[in-house]
């Protein structure tokens, strides 16, 4: 590509490794509005996607383009704006000062196109769509068995992914980078991402213990007296929704001048149901995560937590991000999670 000089309308600009443009100085608003009545919004939607997902080859995915396709839609915008507007650094990908200006402007223009093309309703019979969820372990307000199995007897030629989020962000970094379409979870939404869509599900209040058949101390019921004098195990989940301000119940036993309970937390659920299976270790739950535990290990009961202590609840969000808001395939996937939204089952008393 030619060098080109100030007789092209923007002075002191010079061509880059790879034959994208940087400015010297600042582009004018009118260049910028004549670039963007050039640009394809698909070349723009590519951007975003870009700058989301950190990768070219997932960036194409989601725009329908191979990778050597994307690359040359990228270049060609980069044309109309004069500006590499995203480049390498190190492992991932940043936006220009030019790109970083017009970022939240194309992020609304993406939106509004998404919404306005969001096209017919999907069809699950002969519908074609890779969907992926991630659901928080001991995530029990949605039977994704039943939702799965349902999901791919409707949908035979549906992709779909089930997997935990990540540790770190509890899987808001992978809506955000489009590496998931739907998150389940107990932690709330952050404040600071308005891209992101949240449905609140049913609550999960804890009103049992959960114990082995054969504890050595309990029997039919269980009093405060006896609650307090055990040790309890708490489910990871537990702790990271309610790490920050205390479990209630501990903060109700604090008010009224009772010692705190002897805690441990233990992961996965899975060996959280095998001790409380195998030993005398209480865990304070919901009945359906009572029934959970239940399912995982034989020789588990619930009893109903002593009528003086508090109920605590879990919060439940379904999250997605805007860039699935109206996709079809992706409205019929939460519409199915909907529908397996799991109730409180009956504890026999």
């Amino acid at each position: 590509m030619a060098a080109r000089t100030p007789a092209d309308g923007v002075a002191g600009r010079g061509p880059v490794d790879g034959g994208a443009w940087v400015n010297t100085e600042r582009l004018g608003a009118s260049r910028v509005a004549r670039a963007i009545n050039t640009a394809d919004m698909r070349q723009i939607a590519l951007m975003v996607a870009l700058l989301d997902a950190q990768s070219l080859s997932q960036a194409a995915e989601r725009m329908g383009l191979t990778p050597p396709a994307a690359s040359q839609s990228l270049q060609r915008l980069r044309e109309f704006f004069g500006d590499e507007l995203v480049r390498r650094q190190g492992m991932d990908y940043v936006a220009t000062p030019l790109g970083q200006g017009v970022l939240a402007s194309f992020r609304e223009m993406v939106h509004l196109w998404q919404d306005v093309t969001s096209g017919a309703p999907f069809d699950p019979a002969s519908g074609e769509a890779h969907l992926r969820v991630m659901s928080a372990e001991g995530f029990t307000r949605i039977d994704l068995n039943a939702c799965y199995s349902a999901i791919v007897t409707l949908a035979p030629h549906v992709r779909l992914d089930v997997r935990e989020p990540d540790a770190a962000t509890g899987g808001y970094a992978g809506l955000q980078t489009a590496s998931a379409d739907v998150l389940l979870t107990a932690w709330p939404p952050p404040e600071d991402a308005p891209d992101l869509h949240a449905e609140q599900l049913p609550v999960t209040t804890a009103t049992h213990c959960c114990l082995s058949v054969a504890h050595p101390r309990i029997g039919d019921s269980l009093s405060l007296q006896q609650y307090l004098a055990e040790h309890h195990l708490l489910a990871s989940v537990t702790m990271r929704v309610t790490e920050a301000g205390g479990l209630p119940i501990d903060r109700w036993l604090k008010s009224v001048g009772l010692p705190p309970r002897s805690c441990s937390v233990v992961y996965p659920i899975d060996r959280l149901a095998h001790i409380l299976s195998t030993t005398d270790r209480l865990a304070t739950v919901a009945p359906i995560d009572g029934a959970d535990l239940r399912r995982r290990a034989p020789g588990l009961r619930l009893l109903p937590l002593p009528p003086e202590l508090p109920r605590s609840w879990r919060p439940n969000y379904m999250v997605w991000h805007h860039r699935t808001h109206q996709s079809p395939p992706h409205r019929w996937l939460r519409d199915r999670l909907r529908e397996h939204v799991a109730p409180d089952p009956v504890v026999a008393a």
